[in-house]
């Protein structure tokens, strides 16, 4: 049997997932209904073959239900839906809110899948983890694996990491991004013009990516494996190192850890990121 889905949100996230979804066949767009209320995606999916509203309570129609908002929108979009009146599965992307909020606000017929997708799912290269959340039982991610593994790949998790999750991969694309300015930058202080350092910057993360994403070797022996003795890249390493790279990158990533547990508690309606 084939599941019908409402995905409430078409911004960046929610269209990349849509688009996603039609594009690998993940469900049939006349099963596949859009709320948003900019026209622009309402017209753009239409022409899909999607069904489309700018009427958030439309959703209860469908098998399963998608919240791609932004996570301060919330209650506002909960007060337009009301309390649920048959089980529904709700696939939340909305950082900072653990599942428990979410069934509290739509009742015990919800069951709550959580997922931490990141912005690489816009390239089809995500990285996601998905989670039983309040009132899901097991069985209820199927829809969300096979939604995050046709934009990328996902991995179930205990919602309890979600935290350490959102640290490594839903804000690690900055990290990367920090990496190639100060790559660019570098190139640019050492002669090179700034269209040059930017490809050669954009190039090699792009092509270390990939060889480490279809290599079986771990990330050490891939670094080991272009640190020749002596040469030039060994003593750029051995910089990073004396320097403290690791050390700071695991101080970094906790206190990203720190600030979305601090983030999901009631009162502080910023995102994560």
């Amino acid at each position: 049997m084939v599941a019908s889905l409402a995905v409430i949100g078409a911004g960046n996230m929610g269209r990349a997932i849509i688009d996603g979804i039609l594009d690998a066949h993940v469900i049939p767009a006349e099963e596949l209904l859009v709320v948003d209320m900019n026209q622009t995606p309402r017209r753009e999916l239409a022409e899909r073959g999607c069904v489309t509203t700018d009427r958030p309570l439309d959703a209860i129609t469908r098998d399963q239900m998608m919240l791609a908002v932004k996570p301060q929108s919330f209650p506002h979009l909960a007060g337009q839906i009301g309390t649920l009146t048959k089980p529904t599965v709700i696939i939340t992307i909305m950082a900072g809110l653990h599942s428990s909020t979410i069934r509290e606000a739509l009742g015990e017929n919800a069951r709550v899948v959580r997922v931490m997708p990141n912005t690489p799912c816009r390239a089809r290269a995500g990285m996601a983890a998905v989670a039983l959340g309040e009132g899901a039982k097991p069985g209820d991610e199927e829809l969300a694996m096979r939604i995050f593994e046709s934009i990328g790949r996902a991995e179930l998790v205990d919602e309890s990491q979600m935290h350490a999750v959102t640290a490594v991969s839903g804000s690690g694309p900055a990290y990367v991004f920090l990496l190639a300015e100060a790559m660019q930058q570098a190139g640019v202080e050492l002669g090179l013009d700034e269209s040059t350092a930017a490809a050669l910057a954009r190039q090699t993360i792009t092509g270390a990516g990939r060889l480490l994403a279809e290599s079986s070797d771990s990330p050490a022996a891939l670094r080991e494996a272009v640190t020749s003795p002596g040469g030039t890249t060994e003593a750029a390493v051995n910089i990073l190192l004396e320097r403290g790279l690791p050390e700071m990158l695991a101080e970094a990533i906790t206190a990203a850890r720190d600030r979305s547990e601090a983030l999901e508690q009631p009162g502080d309606a910023s995102t994560v990121r």
